[in-house]
């Protein structure tokens, strides 16, 4: 009985890594990435919206932590970033006023790796789905919500730039 649950058991695992590995999913290890640890350098605010690369640096950390690379003063790699573009588009609108607007953000990344003085820049990096906020109700939830959505998008960003490291697009 137990060598029968412990062969179900196998199988299973083969079956499951084989369904992973046949739909485009692919497993790394902390150990295997080149990239374990960095140091979060300059982020320009090119744009006119204050206040961004405050923030963008804040969820870079969050989200390289969240992928399992450590931020550290002392890293070999370094990440320099530039927020290029923040616009604000009209989605929809009632009465000739906006109900509802769209984030469009782009940033340009590069990682300089501090020992070979090598550099790999990822340029016009942008979030692949649209970030939307309605604009209902008075102008400080309006400013709220479009805090809410900026933050959202920077969060998808910074998600699509380590997609990006870790397949090495």
């Amino acid at each position: 009985m137990r060598k029968n649950n412990f062969l179900f058991k196998k199988i299973l695992i083969i079956i499951i890594l084989f369904s992973l590995n046949s739909c485009g999913y692919s497993i790394y290890r902390a150990q295997e990435m080149k990239l374990q640890q960095i140091k979060i350098g300059k982020i320009e605010n090119l744009t006119f919206e204050p206040k961004l690369n405050d923030k963008l640096h804040k969820i870079l950390v969050e989200t390289f932590l969240q992928y399992g690379i450590e931020v550290n003063t002392t890293a070999h790699f370094t990440i320099n970033g530039s927020i290029s573009t923040f616009d604000l588009k009209t989605l929809s609108e009632k009465n000739l006023l906006t109900t509802e607007y769209n984030i469009l953000l782009v940033c340009d990344f590069e990682i300089i790796d501090e020992n070979t003085k090598q550099t790999q820049k990822f340029s016009s990096i942008s979030f692949p789905f649209t970030i939307s906020f309605p604009t209902r109700g008075k102008l400080d939830l309006v400013i709220a919500q479009k805090n809410i959505a900026t933050e959202k998008a920077l969060k998808e960003l910074t998600k699509e730039l380590i997609r990006n490291i870790i397949y090495k697009k």
